[in-house]
């Protein structure tokens, strides 16, 4: 088993892919060149970009971004619909390239709010595929005491 401490070994495979191993574990990661460079690797989607200042390029997850293509694609399955409730993780939708299946998976717990996509379709990098809201139900109510009114 892989801990967050083990050394990461990244090996280019040409157009885009890398293999990265981090301890026992060896996964296929996907990276998009453009105005920032977009990384598919497990299901999420981190987007490194250089600063207005020039100081080293630096990573991180985008939520938003983790629900868009990641690269040129075709949708295989749909496996949401609007209105449910999903778990960090779960596998949303599935999508097709350079004949490789990639899961897209929802960063946070929340609720469906609109599919953007169809089975089938060829999805553009950066083509939004599905919108996730809040759940209400797993928000907290505000603590302290309601105000007292004065009458």
């Amino acid at each position: 088993m892989s801990s967050s401490d083990d050394p990461i070994e990244v090996i280019p495979l040409g157009n885009g892919r890398y293999q990265v191993t981090r301890g026992t574990k060896r996964t296929i990661a996907f990276a998009v060149a453009g105005r920032d460079t977009w990384v598919f690797l497990d299901g999420r989607t981190y987007i490194v970009s250089d600063t207005p200042d020039g100081s080293p390029r630096r990573s991180r997850v985008d939520e938003q971004g983790a629900l868009t293509a990641p690269m040129p694609a075709t949708v295989l399955k749909i496996n949401a619909t609007t209105g449910q409730q999903v778990k960090r993780n779960d596998v949303v939708m599935v999508l097709e390239a350079m004949k490789m299946e990639l899961s897209i998976r929802s960063p946070r717990d929340g609720v469906v709010k609109a599919i953007r996509c169809e089975a089938g379709q060829l999805v553009q990098p950066g083509t939004t595929l599905l919108e996730l809201e809040d759940d209400p139900s797993t928000l907290r109510e505000p603590q302290g005491r309601p105000e007292q009114r004065r009458g």
